[in-house]
């Protein structure tokens, strides 16, 4: 089965040398790469140029920013039944792709697989996941899902593209893979997650306050729009205990004064997103 890797890269390079790296040691051979480059240089393509002979590449100039809007540009190049959408700074261990294979190869039911990320070290710098295996399902899919861990197959080609509102770069700045794996989820799609299998990812770097503090609203804006159209437009009520648990959560941050910068950022960016988002 192709897999279609569908990267959009935007001001990173010496970190895409570490992925591509990385897919060079795949013990599983049959995907390629679709590389959706936002810069306004050339350095990423004269990257994928020192690659061509030994990966199937795909490389797109896009000109127009948006992680969202640009992977659907990678989904109408895409040629794969199973999709991934690794970011520009991870890597894959050797058998990461293969692992996939071989659990849609073996569970016929299952459609979405996922695994947990980390970073270099192997330490939950970057997102704390869930530790075990584990069916995805809307209680958890903040636990078992990043962009960058999971695998969908899509026997028919029908691909699935991503709401180009939600993500960096969109009105409402995240939410976008959640959303994605909702949506899948609604259309009775069955997925799995497996704690022990690791995509690598760097931890998260702390910018200066007053952009931290608009980064954090605009995150809480996403996830504020992915709640509405969860509950609101799928019509998944038990989908209010997520968002309550998070309002609960930023409350509680404010009150104890426990990074009350982030919490006020993010509840007014939650609110404001679930009242903004409309169908």
């Amino acid at each position: 089965m192709l897999v279609s890797l569908i990267m959009p890269t935007l001001n990173r390079f010496d970190d895409i040398y570490i992925f591509m790296d990385s897919l060079l040691e795949q013990t599983y051979k049959d995907f390629e790469l679709i590389i959706v480059d936002q810069n306004d240089n050339n350095k990423v393509k004269e990257i994928a140029d020192k690659y061509v002979d030994c990966l199937d590449i795909k490389y797109i100039k896009s000109n127009k920013k948006g992680l969202s809007y640009n992977r659907n540009i990678g989904i109408d190049a895409a040629q794969g039944k199973i999709l991934a959408f690794p970011d520009d700074d991870c890597a894959y261990k050797p058998d990461t792709i293969e692992k996939a294979i071989n659990f849609f190869e073996k569970n016929n039911e299952y459609k979405i697989y996922s695994c947990k990320t980390m970073d270099f070290n192997e330490v939950d710098t970057f997102k704390q996941m869930h530790n075990g295996i584990c069916d995805i399902n809307s209680l958890n899919v903040m636990d078992t899902i990043t962009s960058i861990t999971f695998f969908v197959l899509f026997e028919d080609r029908k691909y699935l593209k991503f709401d180009e509102r939600l993500g960096v770069g969109g009105e409402f700045g995240a939410g976008e893979e959640v959303d994605y794996i909702l949506e899948l989820l609604s259309r009775g799609y069955k997925g799995r997650y497996f704690g022990d299998d690791i995509i690598y990812h760097p931890a998260k770097k702390h910018s200066k306050s007053k952009e931290k503090y608009q980064r954090d609203f605009n995150y809480g804006r996403g996830f504020g729009a992915l709640c509405k159209k969860e509950i609101v437009y799928r019509k998944n009520k038990k989908f209010i205990k997520i968002m309550a648990y998070k309002i609960i959560r930023n409350i509680g941050g404010i009150v104890l004064n426990k990074d009350r910068d982030y919490h006020t950022a993010t509840i007014k960016g939650r609110i404001n997103g679930f009242k903004e988002y409309k169908k």
